[in-house]
């Protein structure tokens, strides 16, 4: 007996709809290839950007370092244009960035790898010399490596080992090399590093008020140590530089690997709570106290693993009078911190 078998007509599918359905199939599959190929191309081309603004601005930076001139500064023409410096971030990138001249902060920065470096050497190391302006925030970019600035028609020395700044009229003949080398030349004047310079560069009216004197309070000893090998520093500090001043606490983690401390980026120490209460000279008083955290100010707070630092007050105006409290956490638990003029 022959067997039939039936087939239903109605289960399969016309061979052109197949075909069609084939064609849409692998033209999504297409499309998405196409789609990815391009993202990974466009991601590739953000990352050569980046790769490239990052080298193209460290390059510059070595450039400038190696072709510094101590003619070589930035130069406000106006009071105006030097308090922007401060007050507007953007105008001060772009100053810096269109400034052929090599700042105080490559000096910084060559320190800082220094330390990372652990090199034994490095306290013999002459460039060690102006790790004293460290942490001097806008100071840093205002200021070429041999710590010079011109304001209005005047070149500015700021000294800070001899707590004096130096000024010499632009037009001085090698006005530079004099301010520079001949401290006691007759073109010369010298200040205090406390004196409020700004009013006298610019030739404004004078102000009568008193200034403020810099303090600072330190903990490096045995208080803020974890061990022999490892502490905290803690500083409050009013920091008075004649064309730049500043409150600042600050908060670092060190290590002793053989006969100096060096940065330990591992300490995470903090800035738990600050206070304070200022004067400006012929000004008005400001008060602030609280967590760091929460301060609604412009960017005065940074933390990472080897320091916390807190800046509320940067300005080219001094002080008349201040009183300031920083708690500080690190090794040693939390100290109290104090500095006060009036």
């Amino acid at each position: 007996m022959t067997m039939k078998t039936r087939i239903n007509f109605e289960n399969i599918e016309p061979l052109h709809f197949n075909i069609k359905r084939l064609k849409t199939s692998i033209s999504h599959s297409f499309l998405l290839m196409i789609l990815s190929l391009l993202s990974l191309a466009c991601q590739k081309s953000i990352e050569d950007i980046n790769d490239s603004s990052v080298e193209k601005k460290n390059i510059t930076n070595v450039q400038k370092t190696i072709n510094a001139s101590p003619e070589k500064m930035l130069y406000f023409a106006t009071l105006d244009e030097y308090e922007n410096f401060f007050n507007n971030p953007e105008f001060a990138n772009l100053k810096i960035e269109t400034t052929d001249y090599s700042p105080l902060r490559n000096t910084i920065e060559e320190i800082n790898k220094l330390m990372d470096s652990e090199d034994p050497n490095m306290d013999t190391n002459p460039i060690m010399e102006d790790a004293i302006y460290d942490n001097y925030g806008l100071l840093l970019d205002i200021l070429n490596q041999k710590k010079l600035v011109r304001l209005g028609n005047y070149i500015v020395r700021v000294d800070l080992a001899n707590n004096t700044v130096y000024t010499i009229p632009s037009d001085t003949p090698d006005a530079v090399n004099t301010i520079l080398n001949k401290s006691g030349n007759e073109f010369i004047t010298q200040y205090d590093n406390n004196t409020e310079l700004v009013p006298i560069l610019f030739n404004l009216l004078g102000c009568n008020d008193r200034w403020a004197i810099h303090k600072k309070e330190k903990l490096d000893n045995e208080s803020v140590r974890c061990s022999n090998k490892k502490r905290t520093k803690k500083e409050l500090t009013y920091q008075a530089a004649g064309i730049y001043f500043s409150i600042v606490g600050e908060a670092k983690g060190q290590k002793k690997p053989f006969l100096i401390w060096v940065a330990d980026n591992y300490q995470y120490p903090d800035i738990s709570y600050f206070s304070y209460t200022l004067k400006k000279r012929c000004g008005s008083s400001e008060s602030w106290g609280g967590d760091p955290d929460s301060w609604t100010g412009s960017l005065a707070w940074s933390s990472d693993g080897n320091k916390a630092t807190f800046r509320p007050y940067q300005s080219t105006h001094a002080l008349k009078e201040y009183n300031v409290y920083a708690n500080i956490v690190g090794c040693g638990g939390t100290h109290t911190l104090h500095i006060e003029d009036y």
